[in-house]
């Protein structure tokens, strides 16, 4: 199953709901979740990715808040972004690998799956304390198998202080 959201934290629900078009919107405490209708497909993901995190910018930027936006494709792939204030704070990819490499998406050459500082990250999210714990379910080890995206996300949201969403939407398919 495909899963997107936008998670923003501070501003209103009347307040998203103007910017955006199509979109459902859900309030969860002081976080307000948009489920865009972006299409995404494992292969175009690196292409509609862009689309997607600028979207989460321009969210970001326009409400003066932190926005994080997340695809967990097909529980394959894992991707979040995090902006404030439209600034990029920090960015994952479960398998940076993916599609990247000749032979397969699982090289011996080491590539980090995040950029950013985590410690950044938690202390902007209010949850410092949280740095060490959330570092830890954001690598995936040699030999310790595959984790469930899903399960990741449940467990990195959480970490976060940031509201699992009520019902994942399904990836949009035009009519």
């Amino acid at each position: 199953m495909t899963h997107q959201s936008i998670s923003l934290r501070g501003p209103t629900l009347k307040a998203v709901e103007q910017l955006v078009d199509r979109s459902e919107v859900r309030a969860i405490g002081n976080t307000v979740i948009v489920y865009p209708r972006i299409e995404l497909s494992l292969e175009h993901l690196y292409a509609q990715e862009e689309r997607f995190g600028a979207l989460t910018a321009e969210l970001s930027q326009k409400l003066d808040c932190t926005a994080l936006g997340v695809v967990n494709l097909e529980d394959a792939v894992l991707l979040f972004w995090v902006y404030h204030e439209g600034k990029p704070i920090f960015q994952y990819d479960s398998n940076p690998m993916y599609l990247s490499c000749p032979v397969c998406s699982y090289s011996s050459e080491t590539v980090s799956a995040e950029h950013g500082n985590v410690e950044q990250l938690c202390n902007l999210l209010d949850v410092p304390q949280n740095s060490k714990a959330l570092k830890s379910w954001l690598v995936r080890r040699k030999g310790l198998g595959f984790l469930s995206e899903s399960k990741r996300l449940e467990k990195i949201l959480a970490l976060l202080g940031l509201p699992l969403p009520i019902s994942p939407v399904a990836a949009y398919k035009p009519q």
